[in-house]
């Protein structure tokens, strides 16, 4: 099985989510990875994602050129997980650049659906659409006491906590992973918005993805650039959304999009590199300094 690492979303190589794409020996042939062979590669990608630097591992189990479709398994340090939508853009892309998917519109097909989405290999272009989830959430003094700001489940159709600050979002301490998880948060995203520039700044926490803290994320950028256009936006405006972390990562995000009647559709731009680490063995290390 091959590994490619692909830098997902950065301002420059290096500067985003880092993705491990594990390709098995054939997921081209009619039926893509067989269920023995499945079930080892599961195994062996799951090892992998327990000891890799990258914050995520996606598996691909089948790809099909004529039909531009793909399917893949998703697992970090925790295991294995079910949310796919963050790993979409960085498989779809090194499918697209390695020649084994057409470039354009493309799909990722699972049990629970199929989710498009627009790639020439370097950039990506993916839709959310779905109703504005506003909500309250109850205030706990111990996990959101160190910041400004009021918190609220918001989102595209699912919901992430969301608490909006007035300074850099770098320079204010992580939440508490523990207090957390006895509230049942599974993540917390701490944002700053300028309206002048249009511009979100965010540093999103997800422990209970299994990841502590998040570089670059799809759903959640589409639920900060939903946030900033406001209840009721007619027309598609533009919003960029910066997500950073204190490893001095910069992940960055062009939405655009409209809000009426309740329901968001829009569509997250974003940059991904295919070329930082080369193809290598699953289980071989990847050498400091790579991306």
């Amino acid at each position: 099985m091959r590994v490619t690492t692909v830098d997902m979303f950065g301002v420059a190589p290096g500067r985003g989510s880092t993705l491990d794409v594990l390709v098995p020996e054939d997921p081209h042939g009619p039926h893509g990875v067989d269920g023995a062979g499945e079930a080892t590669a599961a195994e062996e990608a799951a090892a992998h994602a327990r000891r890799t630097p990258a914050d995520e591992s996606a598996l691909v189990v089948e790809c099909r050129s004529a039909e531009r479709t793909f399917a893949s398994r998703i697992f970090n340090a925790a295991g294995e997980t079910p949310f796919a939508t963050h790993s979409l853009a960085g498989t779809a892309a090194y499918l697209v650049g390695a020649g084994c998917l057409p470039a354009g519109e493309v799909s990722r097909t699972a049990e629970s659906g199929t989710q498009p989405l627009w790639t020439d290999g370097r950039e990506v272009r993916v839709p959310f659409a779905g109703p504005l989830v506003h909500e309250e959430v109850p205030y706990d003094a111990a996990l959101f006491g160190p910041y400004t700001g009021t918190p609220y489940a918001g989102g595209v159709g699912r919901a992430f906590t969301l608490l909006p600050v007035t300074e850099d979002p770098r320079t204010l301490p992580a939440p508490d992973p523990g207090r957390m998880r006895e509230r049942n948060l599974t993540d917390l995203i701490l944002y700053r918005w300028d309206p002048v520039r249009a511009e979100v700044l965010a540093r999103v926490f997800a422990p209970g993805f299994g990841i502590p803290e998040d570089a670059g994320c799809l759903p959640a950028a589409a639920a900060l650039g939903a946030t900033a256009l406001g209840p009721a936006t007619d027309v598609r405006q533009p919003v960029t959304v910066r997500q950073v972390t204190a490893r001095r990562t910069e992940s960055v995000f062009h939405c655009t999009g409209s809000v009426r009647d309740g329901a968001v559709s829009m569509t997250v731009t974003g940059r991904v590199w295919t070329g930082g680490t080369g193809d290598r063995e699953a289980g071989a290390s990847r050498k400091a300094g790579a991306s």
